[in-house]
C-alpha cells in the first residue's frame, strides 16, 4: 500500500467477495483500535455491530453489483476497545468475473450527532418563537378588538 493511503484521513480497506479483509491502512485501525495485523483476513461484518451487519447484508451485495459502487451507507462498527463508531461507507466494485475486489473508504462520523442536535435545538427555539409570537399577536388583535366596541372615555 502507498504510504500516503496509509496517513490519509479516511479509513480504507480491501474485501474480497466473502467480504475477507485483504488490505486495510493506518488510519482504519487507529480508528477502530486494531492491530492491522489482527483484522487482515478478518471478516469485515464481524467488525459491524449485529444492526449494522443485517443492514449491510440486506443492501451492501445488492447495492455494489447493481451500481458497480456504494455511498454513503451509515454504518455502526465496533472498536478493538469495546466501544462502538459510526461510519460512512463508500465502496467501489475493482476487478471482473470470479475476482472481485471491493475497495471502502469509510469516514468517521464523530461530530454529525452533535450537528444534529444543535440544529433540533435551534429548530426548537424557533417553533417555540414562533408560537410566543402568535400569541402575543393574539392577544394584541383582542385587545384592539375589545378597545373598539368599549365607549369612548370622556
Amino acid at each position: 500500500m502507498d504510504e500516503w493511503l496509509d496517513y490519509a484521513s479516511c479509513g480504507y480497506l480491501s474485501i474480497d467477495q466473502n467480504r475477507r479483509i485483504q488490505i486495510v491502512n493506518d488510519t482504519f485501525c487507529r480508528l477502530l483500535a486494531y492491530e492491522k495485523l489482527g483484522i487482515i483476513g478478518t471478516s469485515f461484518e464481524s467488525l459491524l455491530t449485529r444492526p449494522s451487519q443485517v443492514f449491510f447484508q440486506i443492501y451492501f451485495l445488492p447495492l455494489i453489483n447493481l451500481n458497480h459502487q456504494v455511498n454513503e451507507m451509515c454504518l455502526m462498527m465496533k472498536t478493538g476497545s469495546g466501544g462502538t463508531l459510526d461510519v460512512l461507507l463508500n465502496a467501489v466494485v475493482r476487478g471482473q468475473g470470479d475476482e472481485l475486489t471491493y475497495d471502502c473508504v469509510l469516514i468517521p462520523v464523530l461530530r454529525r450527532k452533535d450537528y444534529e442536535q444543535q440544529t433540533e435545538q435551534a429548530d426548537n427555539a424557533y417553533r417555540k418563537a414562533k408560537e410566543q409570537l402568535q400569541r402575543i399577536e393574539q392577544e394584541l388583535k383582542t385587545k384592539e378588538e375589545l378597545e373598539s366596541l368599549s365607549p369612548p372615555k370622556v
